[in-house]
């Protein structure tokens, strides 16, 4: 029986040359490629899916530079690892927070495109998964993610969508020593969530004892986690 695959990478020529390229194989049947928004609006059909290729990164956009994260999630929340393998591919494989983010989505696997350049590399990496390298890779600067606050039981995922569905990164501007009781409310209902630990600018633990990251701190903490910031490789 063909394994199920779909496509999701929001580079036209790179979504056209893997589909192209997966329809090649006798094994697999292309059931899909689309561009990240497009993969969020299919609810029931990833039910037939076996494998999706998920792109991780669009710095296009005025959001969320990892969009890719989102598409995962989405697929998590009907299909587990055994059910529908994820793998993801980015130029951006030395950036912590897609990582952790990866991570916290529970991808299976993640690979800098270069690693999949060859056709015969792609192939070997969707048909032979056991041979390949397992999980997606620690980050590779966690004293950079504590001088954020972000420890072993932050949820950055649960964090961002707190802050998208608040609107909490639009409003930050210009509010960062605003102390006013709504913003205190604010700051501790996202920290509810995001589980940050309170530190100084930089990275210090704070001369008072606080509960709740500053709103300089939460900025901060968005920005590592919804930009790109290595040059890809």
């Amino acid at each position: 029986m063909r394994k199920r695959v779909v496509v999701v990478d929001d580079d036209d020529i790179s979504r056209r040359g893997l589909t192209e390229l997966l329809a090649d194989r006798p094994e697999l049947e292309v059931a899909g490629s689309f561009v990240h928004d497009e993969a969020l609006e299919w609810d029931t059909e990833w039910d037939t899916i076996d494998i999706a290729i998920v792109d991780a990164a669009d710095s296009r956009r005025d959001d969320d530079h990892f969009p890719g994260v989102g598409v995962v999630d989405h697929i998590r929340r009907r299909r587990s690892r055994d059910q529908t393998m994820v793998i993801v591919l980015t130029g951006h494989f030395f950036d912590d927070a897609v990582r952790r983010r990866m991570r916290e989505a529970q991808a299976d696997f993640f690979y800098h495109r270069s690693e999949l350049q060859e056709s015969a590399d792609l192939y070997e990496a969707i048909l032979h998964p056991e041979q390949a390298r397992s999980g997606v890779p620690e980050g590779t600067d966690p004293e950079a993610q504590f001088r954020l606050g972000v420890v072993s039981g932050t949820h950055v995922n649960d964090a961002i969508r707190f802050s998208r569905s608040t609107g909490l990164e639009a409003k930050l501007t210009g509010r960062q020593g605003d102390r006013s009781r709504s913003w205190s409310r604010l700051r501790t209902s996202f920290n509810d969530v995001a589980h940050l630990n309170p530190v100084n600018a930089d990275g210090t633990p704070p001369e008072r004892i606080q509960h709740d990251p500053s709103l300089t701190q939460v900025e901060r903490f968005l920005n590592w986690a919804t930009r790109v910031k290595d040059t890809p490789r």
